[in-house]
């Protein structure tokens, strides 16, 4: 823990800040001299590469977060995500009266001697940019000491965490979180794990515990899970024969793989590549996410609601011109059924009240493809067991409202609102908030109605559309009401523009809140 004398006779000084937009796969090499800085992401995500004589720290930062850049080291931003990603850094210098210039070590080492990466949530800093960014004031008087507070603010804020307390386990999580992540994004790479165990910097016992703590799973069975889901595309919507298809996720031995695969899966790769290419029409967006953990794309997919507009032909007509060899349709009325039965095979699932894993057993049915969803749940619920645990660690009893946005109202779920209790509240053990056994949902067209429940800590449901600058406005707006308040916590989780209560959609939501968990912590 950092002694308050480390920080008491501090003295910091701004110097400037700057703003830089690093394209997909850019990089940026950032020398920093013997003045300190602050970042700040604004946009997307980048890791950040820290390197001094004989150390080197590396991490991802997300969006909203802010890292500190000591003097006198290198450090690289690179942004490996798709879109573009957007930093703002600033410069400043500290001094101390005793010592004349800042021990850093005492302060952001907290006694130690190893060069780290520090990065923690601040979601405010997003509406001091312009202050910063303002080089027409600089000279003025207010203007200094304004942006003097915020730096103060901004080292209040770095002291405050490096107060919490921080487990011996917590570097190697950074670590295992890189290492999941490549493992993701590049699971057709040879991959040798015993070799990152041993580049963790601990012993091949603590990263394996580490990573089963993060995962749920040890490496070697997490990444034969990353490279099973990409096969299960790759077999089910291209012409790839068993060889290639073995070879691009990483198994040089087809053989092997064919032996794994149906280990797994209940079903050789051939086996299951016929009844993948099946062509599926879907009828209503939520089936999209059920046939993809099978695999499966669908030849057709129709918007919600279409078969109550007047005129049904042109859609009869689209799903006769794919040639399905299934149809997948919410209820519709016994003349449409007769007519779409005419064109291939049709399953109508009533899901009013209907488990979505139920549904998921019954799509996998039709298609000859039940051991695979069998073997997607129980994946699932391991992911669901490791959730659990980090929920109850970080999260205690701690209760929580969940909240969809759905501009311009917000739904607030109750337990009786089963599609989404019986995640959160049930298989989760988030603990509910008193008013939510009071109610299914709620609509509220002010965040004010939400606040008025009387529940500090709130879980957000947000559409891919929202903006992350409209989530941290969300988020400031929802702490402002909850001031007074000492506990007080807020979690965004992204889903697709609809609710879609499907197997996809719950798995996204469960991999978003370990790695919400999983940041806080670190």
């Amino acid at each position: 823990m950092v002694s308050l004398q480390s920080f008491q006779e501090l003295s910091l000084h701004y110097m400037d800040a700057q703003k830089y937009k690093l394209e997909s796969r850019h990089s940026l090499e950032l020398p920093t001299g013997e003045h300190s800085m602050f970042g700040f992401v604004l946009k997307g995500s980048v890791k950040v590469t820290l390197e001094a004589v004989n150390d080197r720290r590396a991490g991802k930062v997300a969006y909203g977060e802010v890292f500190l850049i000591p003097p006198n080291c290198l450090c690289t931003l690179h942004n490996a995500e798709k879109h573009s990603s957007r930093v703002l850094l600033i410069r400043f210098a500290w001094q101390g009266r005793q010592q004349g210039r800042f021990n850093w070590t005492d302060a952001a080492l907290a006694g130690g001697k190893e060069l780290r990466l520090y990065h923690f949530r601040m979601p405010r800093v997003h509406y001091w940019v312009r202050d910063f960014l303002n080089d027409d004031s600089r000279q003025e008087i207010a203007h200094h000491y304004l942006v003097q507070s915020h730096l103060y603010a901004l080292m209040a804020e770095f002291a405050a965490f490096l107060e919490q307390p921080r487990s011996a386990d917590d570097d190697l999580i950074e670590y295992v979180v890189q290492v999941s992540r490549n493992m993701l994004e590049h699971c057709g790479a040879e991959i040798d794990i015993e070799e990152i165990a041993r580049l963790s910097g601990a012993s091949s016992a603590r990263f394996y515990q580490a990573f089963k703590r993060y995962t749920g799973l040890s490496p070697l069975k997490f990444i034969t899970m990353v490279r099973l889901n990409e096969s299960l595309r790759t077999l089910a919507n291209s012409p790839a024969s068993i060889k290639e298809v073995a070879h691009s996720v990483g198994y040089p031995d087809e053989l092997y793989f064919s032996r794994l695969f149906k280990k797994h899966m209940g079903l050789s790769p051939t086996d299951y590549a016929a009844s993948a290419k099946a062509r599926v029409a879907i009828l209503g967006p939520v089936f999209r996410g059920d046939l993809s953990v099978l695999g499966i794309a669908p030849v057709l997919e129709l918007h919600r609601g279409w078969y109550e507009e007047p005129d049904l032909d042109q859609y009869v007509k689209q799903v006769e011109q794919c040639r399905p060899d299934l149809i997948l349709t919410p209820p519709v009325s016994e003349e449409l059924h007769r007519t779409l039965s005419q064109i291939a095979p049709v399953l109508m699932i009533r899901w009013k009240g209907y488990p979505w894993k139920a549904r998921l057993l019954e799509i996998s049915r039709a298609v000859q493809l039940t051991s695979v969803a069998e073997r997607w749940l129980a994946n699932f619920q391991l992911k669901v067991e490791n959730a659990r645990t980090h929920v109850r660690q970080l999260l205690g009893s701690l209760p929580f409202l969940v909240v969809s946005v759905f501009e311009p109202f917000f739904r607030v779920y109750g337990l009786r609102r089963i599609k989404v209790s019986d995640l959160f509240y049930d298989e989760l053990w988030v603990t509910p908030p008193a008013t939510a056994h009071e109610i299914s949902f709620l609509d509220v067209a002010l965040l004010d109605e939400v606040a008025a429940l009387d529940c500090e800590n709130i879980l957000f449901l947000v559409p891919e559309s929202l903006s992350d600058e409209e989530c941290i406005k969300l988020e400031e707006e929802w702490l402002q009401r909850k001031r007074n308040r000492r506990e007080k916590r807020c979690i965004f989780l992204r889903h697709e523009e609809m609710l879609l209560y499907n197997a996809a959609f719950y798995e996204g939501l469960v991999d978003q809140l370990v790695d919400h968990l999983i940041s806080y912590r670190r």
